[in-house]
């Protein structure tokens, strides 16, 4: 891929009245230049106009379709030129403009446009991360970048919690546990996990980029070992560390296995607990995932 490639054209021959209120319904923006034609011609309008965000979203599957499951569209900027009526033909289109090699994936930087009657009626630019071809691992997955991405063997972040009783009580409830809402279950330690709370996702970006097709996954284990419960009032800081990310072949296909430890401290910085957890995902190598 290079600056100048066009991307191929979406072609809409007319944005009809039903297509406008299925998307006003959508989102809810009943706007009246968008569907009453005496509020439209209020405003200066021959008619009633589409919205703006459906025709960023009809750019975003011409976007897609391009992409054909090679890659995933990173941002979307629109600008608003001029409007389009209800009932006009479009063409969206756009072209490459500048492509940069980035770790497992190349960056690819589009301008993007929707045409009328009257000529280009929004611009913008996107952003879109392509994965080669071939990356060299045609017949493994991301295991060698996600130990570099999540740090293996190192502590990965400090994340501090204050545990209030409210807090105990809620997930009491969540998993009908009748006991008092001053001492955590032992369940407890894995609602502390800053992975699961999505206060870090270190591997996020190179699991988006795995080229294959997901066919499941999951919670591989859960083990936890305390030296005394968590009680309302405690202010705990959790040390993570990734300590393993491995492959093997399972029944639904590849599996790639990432486990990781929290030492759960109190503010003394005596251990609390320690939890062990393992996440496991499937997938099937002789199938392209689609973005």
């Amino acid at each position: 891929m290079r600056a100048g490639d066009t991307i191929p054209e979406l072609s809409v021959d007319a944005a009809t009245m039903e297509h406008i209120v299925r998307w006003s319904a959508a989102i809810d923006d009943y706007t009246p230049i968008h569907f009453d034609p005496e509020a439209a011609a209020a405003r200066g309008m021959d008619g009633p106009v589409v919205n703006g965000p459906w025709k960023a979203a009809l750019l975003a599957r011409m976007l897609e379709s391009w992409l054909d499951g090679r890659g995933t569209v990173a941002r979307l900027d629109c600008r608003y030129r001029k409007p389009d009526l209800v009932g006009a033909a479009l063409t969206f289109g756009g072209a490459v403009t500048a492509v940069t090699a980035a770790a497992g994936h190349d960056v690819v930087e589009c301008d993007v446009w929707v045409a009328g009657a009257g000529g280009r009626t929004v611009t913008g630019s996107a952003t879109v991360h392509m994965r080669p071809a071939h990356d060299g691992e045609s017949d493994t997955l991301a295991t060698e970048r996600l130990k570099s991405a999540v740090r293996l063997g190192q502590e990965l972040g400090r994340f501090t919690y204050e545990v209030t009783a409210g807090d105990i009580a809620r997930f009491r409830a969540a998993v009908g546990d009748p006991g008092p809402d001053t001492v955590a279950p032992v369940t407890f330690y894995a609602a502390l996990d800053p992975v699961e709370r999505r206060d870090i996702l270190p591997d996020a970006e190179v699991l988006d980029e795995i080229p294959y097709a997901r066919t499941g996954g999951g919670n591989a284990f859960n083990e936890v070992e305390y030296e005394r419960p968590i009680r309302a009032g405690d202010v705990i800081t959790v040390v993570t560390t990734y300590t393993d990310v491995y492959e093997r072949d399972g029944g639904s296909g590849r599996l790639l296995f990432r486990v990781r430890t929290n030492d759960l401290l109190d503010a003394a910085g005596d251990l609390v607990a320690r939890t062990r957890m393992g996440h496991v995902m499937a997938y099937d190598l002789k199938r392209r995932a689609r973005a």
